[in-house]
């Protein structure tokens, strides 16, 4: 397992686990050298790039068969909305055959991801081996309210006096506007409140505004959670540290990943000495268009 907490609003890591047990497993999965396949996680990226250039929730998306290269993606379509918040893969494969390979994969340089990514159709449907900090990284421009951050672990040095040695600050950057920012957040909500992510609701009771996407790949071989609160942004993978091991009976990222998240906002949420408020809102920004935004049913 690994998992990843920070502020997205500065950038400051709040927690930081590389694995499930130190003295057995030594192996940190969540620093920018441990790569795996993203899954899913990677569709809110792409779908920011359709936002971006004028696709709405409401767009609606064609069903499958669709051409991915080498590959026909079937499956069902819908508004756009939809197809985010059930992952419906047509939806993704069909958008990024209208924007754009390379369109897609310099959007997503913009977020912080240096890892390398292949530059073929199937990205669409998270191909590409990224590391959870460059995830969380690139996700923070949601609840950052367009602003991309940088984690970062040491706000001063101080010596025994308490001089102060050295100071950092937060790296930040604006990406997308904060309308759209809102619109995707607005769309990601979808996944927690009726879709792919609904457990966080019903099995384990996690209230307030939140948002976020599942992510799986084949053969449950990697299993995703990233999402966030208004004041909290945190990212979940687990797997087989060799992607060749599989874990077998699970719907993937919602049952692999998602119940570790939904325990740590349980948890954050009730302790009312963090400052974390379980009651906060999405701020909705005053030059957002109401028609990009409604209330989507499953």
């Amino acid at each position: 397992v690994g998992f990843l907490s920070i502020d997205p609003q500065n950038g400051g890591v709040k927690a930081w686990v590389g694995g499930s047990n130190l003295k057995t497993f030594k192996f940190d999965h969540v620093n920018i050298n441990t790569k795996r396949q993203v899954g899913s996680t990677f569709k809110p990226l792409l779908y920011t790039v359709g936002v971006m250039n004028g696709y709405t929730p409401e767009t609606v998306f064609p069903s499958g068969p669709i051409n991915m290269g080498n590959k026909v993606i079937t499956g069902t379509g819908g508004p756009m909305a939809i197809c985010l918040a059930y992952s419906k893969n047509p939806g993704a494969v069909f958008l990024i055959n209208q924007l754009g390979v390379q369109r897609t994969i310099d959007f997503a340089k913009e977020c912080g991801i240096k890892s390398t990514i292949p530059p073929y159709p199937s990205i669409a449907l998270g191909s590409a081996d990224i590391s959870l900090v460059e995830m969380v990284q690139a996700y923070s421009m949601f609840p950052g309210r367009g602003f991309n951050v940088k984690p970062y672990f040491i706000d001063r040095i101080e010596d025994r006096n308490g001089n102060v040695l050295a100071t950092f600050h937060a790296e930040s950057k604006e990406v997308i506007s904060e309308a759209d920012a809102y619109v995707m957040t607005k769309m990601m909500q979808g996944v927690v409140d009726f879709g792919t992510g609904r457990a966080i609701r019903s099995a384990f009771g996690v209230n307030g505004e939140l948002a976020g996407k599942t992510g799986t790949t084949n053969d449950n071989a990697d299993g995703w959670f990233i999402g966030f609160s208004p004041q909290l942004l945190s990212g979940v993978w687990v797997g087989c540290d060799d992607p060749f091991l599989r874990l077998l009976n699970t719907t993937g990222g919602a049952q692999m990943a998602m119940p570790a998240w939904a325990y740590y906002y349980q948890q954050v949420f009730n302790d009312k000495k963090l400052n974390v408020d379980p009651l906060s809102k999405f701020v909705v920004p005053e030059n957002l268009n109401n028609e990009a935004i409604y209330d989507y049913e499953a």
